[in-house]
């Protein structure tokens, strides 16, 4: 995947956790972890607690940018 910001390759990998992964709106950390609690939380990976969670990721280490493209559900591993 070629980066959006200076056009190198990106680095394939992943981003994992040992809780939901979420993005929620706003600049403050949020108090709760579930995304339900929030409008507008976009749910990357669900929790699992045989799995945990984990969704594909590309960074681009010369411009220090992660991206995780969740459009179609595949970057998911526990959607897999």
């Amino acid at each position: 995947m070629k980066c959006p910001y200076c056009n190198d390759e990106m680095e394939k990998g992943l981003i994992q956790s040992n809780h939901e992964i979420a993005w929620l709106p706003g600049e403050k950390k949020k108090a709760l972890t579930r995304a339900d609690f929030y409008q507008g939380a976009v749910v990357l990976s669900e929790l699992s607690f045989l799995k945990s969670s984990a969704v594909t990721a590309y960074i681009c280490k010369k411009c220090e940018k992660v991206i995780i493209d969740f459009s179609d559900g595949n970057s998911d591993f526990n959607r897999r």
